[in-house]
């Protein structure tokens, strides 16, 4: 017979800021954990909630299809994702504001970083929501599935990969600022510290793009598929990984610093 763990046990590390193992913990259905998944197959992620007050990179992946519970970063309100409808909810008294009712399945959710909008994401559309309130803002149209949802440090801008393009829009103005087609599949969109700059994951190639204009600063070339990609705290080094080696780049003057093998190794 299974050894039942007190709930106060379980829930010891999901609001601590200091760093734990990953770990799950189901409780009457929703999933609890202690890391924020970078991307929906990353292995080295917990399970969707967001875990310390310094972490502005509040998007949750609604992974498998569990149900889903993130705090906003003022702490005032949570939202509960299940299927095509996310709550929000009051942290001082848990009572419910607001029924968002996404119009389908939602893959992604999320606070900006002042708390003050929610995002619900799935299909090929985006809504966000005045939070805590809940009232509905904007609806941002997409050229295909979103496949990954990422909100910029400064939670101005918001960008949305699918099979077909990567986008970038204005959370405030609720337009839409940049869409660039691809002709592979991106693997992953990364937002430098300040939000100036942006990196894609594609195979075997990582491309940094400048978010004003959307223009490509250039395309770092690797000989192995890059698996991860990490910026700095300045902004101005970043480091893409494949499976033996991490490439380290100079991301102002764009080029190439070291190549850094696992295990101490440098060359």
């Amino acid at each position: 017979m299974k050894k039942l763990v007190p709930l106060a046990l379980t829930l010891v590390g999901v609001f601590s800021s200091t760093a734990v193992q990953a770990q799950v913990n189901t409780i009457n259905s929703v999933v609890f954990g202690t890391n924020i998944p970078r991307y929906l197959a990353d292995p080295t992620g917990g399970m969707p909630v967001r875990n310390t007050s310094a972490d502005f990179l509040s998007v949750v992946p609604a992974i498998a299809g569990a149900r889903v519970i993130t705090f906003s970063p003022c702490s005032d309100s949570f939202l509960t994702v299940d299927g095509n409808t996310a709550s929000l909810w009051r942290s001082a008294n848990g009572s419910e504001n607001m029924a968002l009712q996404h119009g389908g399945p939602i893959r992604f959710v999320a606070f900006c970083k002042d708390g003050s909008a929610a995002v619900t994401s799935g299909g090929n559309w985006t809504r966000t929501w005045i939070a805590p309130r809940g009232e509905f803002k904007f609806q941002f149209d997409h050229k295909g599935n979103v496949r990954q949802l990422v909100l910029s440090p400064d939670g101005d801008r918001l960008a949305v990969v699918t099979d077909y393009s990567f986008e970038v829009w204005s959370m405030k103005q609720g337009i839409n600022l940049l869409r660039t087609p691809v002709s592979r599949p991106i693997r992953e969109f990364i937002f430098n510290p300040d939000g100036s700059q942006f990196l894609t994951l594609d195979g075997t190639d990582a491309t940094l793009w400048t978010t004003a204009d959307g223009q490509p600063v250039g395309t770092i070339h690797h000989q192995d598929e890059i698996v991860a990609a990490v910026f700095s705290p300045d902004g101005t080094k970043v480091i893409c990984a494949s499976d033996n080696i991490s490439h380290l780049w100079d991301t102002k003057q764009f080029i190439k610093i070291a190549d850094v093998q696992y295990g101490g190794g440098y060359r």
